[in-house]
């Protein structure tokens, strides 16, 4: 029995780490795509799937900071608005990812427009009632208002 629990543990760490080389060959992918990224934006549209919408649009932040950047604000805003719309409520409330993206989209907007922001937090509020960070996030909005 031990040996085969070893076995086991064994071909999960090998699995594991080729998910990891599998993410991480996607990750350059992505992050060698230097143009508007549309080429990516299309395939995740085609897949439609949250987690791969949160992984694209965390990578984007990587590539500099809102809060300082006025351009690099306005591309995240609009990449998330993107995805907010390509995610349909409905079929996703009741995932964390797009929970994250409805969140973050609100904290963005907050550096613009503080009124937009609080409709955002909103709808997050509205459409993922189940995750509790989305009601820390917007208490945190509203006492920094």
């Amino acid at each position: 029995i031990a040996s085969i629990m070893s076995r086991v543990r064994d071909l999960k760490n090998k699995y594991r780490n080729e998910d990891n080389i599998t993410d991480e060959l996607n990750c350059t992918k992505i992050s060698a795509d230097t143009t508007d990224n549309s080429g990516t934006v299309n395939q995740i549209m085609m897949t439609n799937n949250p987690e791969d919408w949160l992984c694209f649009l965390l990578r984007l932040e990587k590539k500099g900071i809102p809060q300082m950047d006025l351009s690099i604000l306005n591309r995240l805003i609009g990449r998330y608005s993107q995805a907010v719309t390509a995610l349909p409520a409905e079929k996703h409330s009741e995932d964390e990812s797009y929970a994250r993206i409805l969140v973050r989209f609100a904290e963005l907007k907050a550096l613009q427009d503080p009124e937009e922001a609080r409709d955002q937090f909103h709808l997050a509020r509205l459409n993922c009632k189940k995750f509790a960070f989305v009601h820390v996030a917007f208490a945190q909005f509203e006492l920094s208002q």
